[in-house]
């Protein structure tokens, strides 16, 4: 006869695996106690998906709205840089009074046919003054710098758009971690809290054997000892998924005092994984070296502005304006006279003082930092990718060795029931029976939490999603370097 149910391991043994998920999560429960208050929630239970919470996490995201603001100086520099290729043109209207004039005393004396009174509406002697201007001005030739400029704006744009893709895959790839690590945790608790019931449910098995004399003092004590350590186990694992579950929030933005439930499980219990159908390791993609060869270009760009510099650049200009000296302050309409006139300058740079110079060998000792990073993001990304799929491989069969384990340790856990019923066994091979199947199940959750990451991280390594197709594990077969490890 099968004694109901499946019990947990013992408290430190569950303790010990919840602690690797306990410390980074920890880290973000210290930086969200030192967040400000979030205002008033909805006690409502959120129902999140996975889907549901890589979108929440880009949409609202403090990595994506920095990447976001990112993009949008660019443009803005882009259309500074464009400016300068078109015309200028302002407007000035400006109104003048006269305290005292040096033509002042030529109006005394009753003098008003002479001279004096020539002066009195004209530019030298007329207390009133008006001017209203329209000027225009346009750049006819830059020796290259403007088009350089515009060439090194476009690039610094494009550069942010591919990190900004490059935060959305990061982003995306840190909520699916949480998420997993959030639905393990949930998992442990489910696990612990099924030992705890089935322990105090053995017990009452040998208690009753107890009372009928065919169960030892010994074999109950066992008994009890073994339920009672399920207890701060069951308080372990809620805690760690407690933790998990600030540290998913904190990413996807949802206010922490708002109850929220996990749609989406790690394992969907049909007996089917995520298999990957294509392994390139492949980087071409990947937006971050699409953003390192654009910062290149635009540093090289900017070294065509600077060198640019040292030649002259061609501007022609015109100015059409309207000018009234009247006695009062209100000028008539037809006390206004135009005037207009067109020039052209040439601006020479003869001497900077070194400064010209001194900006080329900076922009190109930037340009050649930027080649630098962008080679070293080339090697380690590539690295990063055949890691990823390693991990991946690696994972997999670790995946299939854990359930087969599993299995096996159920199919003990029952024959040691059985024995134990029949008074063929002690409460001590009960308990190993237990001890084992516990620390398998717990190693299955784990393997396959590290299975669905790896998957993630891969996707992350490469820069694209990679092709899924969903296969009982049973039909998966390893890769031959795998194989040799089982």
């Amino acid at each position: 006869m099968r004694t109901p149910g499946r019990p947990l391991t013992a408290g430190l043994a569950l303790a010990a695996m919840l602690a690797a998920l306990a410390p980074a999560a920890g880290a973000d429960a210290l930086v969200l106690a030192k967040a400000k208050p979030a205002p008033p929630t909805p006690t409502d239970t959120l129902r999140l998906t996975l889907d549901d919470a890589v979108a929440q996490g880009l949409a609202h995201g403090d990595q994506m709205r920095v990447a976001r603001a990112n993009v949008q100086a660019t443009e803005g520099r882009v259309l500074q840089e464009l400016s300068r290729a078109l015309p200028q043109v302002s407007a000035t209207v400006t109104y003048d009074r006269t305290i005292h004039s040096i033509y002042q005393d030529m109006f005394t004396g009753g003098d008003t046919g002479g001279f004096g009174s020539l002066l009195e509406n004209s530019p030298f002697a007329s207390k009133n003054a008006w001017n209203a201007s329209v000027t225009a001005q346009q750049l006819l030739w830059s020796s290259g710098k403007v088009g350089s400029a515009l060439r090194a704006a476009h690039a610094a744009n494009g550069s942010a758009h591919a990190s900004e893709r490059e935060a959305a895959s990061g982003i995306s790839y840190q909520v699916r971690q949480a998420y997993y690590d959030a639905a393990y945790a949930r998992r442990l608790v489910e696990i612990a809290e099924s030992a705890l019931a089935q322990a105090r449910a053995h017990l009452g098995l040998v208690r009753a054997g107890r009372r009928e004399g065919n169960r030892s003092e010994y074999e109950l004590l066992r008994a009890e000892v073994d339920a009672a350590n399920q207890e701060p186990a069951v308080v372990a694992a809620k805690n760690g998924y407690d933790v998990a579950l600030l540290t998913l929030k904190r990413l996807v933005q949802v206010p922490l005092d708002r109850p929220v439930a996990l749609v989406t499980p790690l394992d969907p219990g049909d007996g089917t994984v995520p298999v990957v159908t294509d392994l390139s390791t492949s980087v071409d993609r990947r937006p971050a070296l699409e953003a390192a060869d654009l910062e290149v270009e635009a540093r090289h760009a900017a070294l065509n502005v600077y060198r640019g510099q040292r030649w002259p650049d061609l501007y022609a200009s015109s100015t059409l304006s309207h000018q009234a000296y009247p006695s009062e302050i209100t000028p008539d309409r037809d006390m206004f006279r135009r005037n207009w006139d067109v020039s052209l300058r040439v601006d020479i740079p003869i001497f900077t003082g070194l400064r010209t110079e001194g900006q080329v060998a900076q922009a190109r000792a930037e340009m050649e930092a930027a080649k630098a990073n962008r080679d070293a993001l080339h090697d380690g990304a590539a690295v990063e990718a055949a890691q990823a799929r390693a991990e991946l491989e690696r994972s997999l069969t670790a995946l299939m060795a854990r359930r087969e384990t599993v299995r096996q340790a159920q199919r003990a856990w029952e024959l040691a029931g059985v024995r134990f019923t029949n008074g063929m066994s002690t409460q001590v091979e009960v308990s190993d029976a237990r001890l084992q199947l516990q620390s398998s199940e717990v190693n299955e959750v784990q393997a396959m939490r590290d299975y669905l990451v790896a998957i993630a991280q891969l996707e992350r390594a490469v820069g694209h999603p990679v092709p899924l197709e969903r296969r009982p594990l049973s039909d998966v077969t390893p890769s031959p370097e795998q194989e040799g490890t089982r």
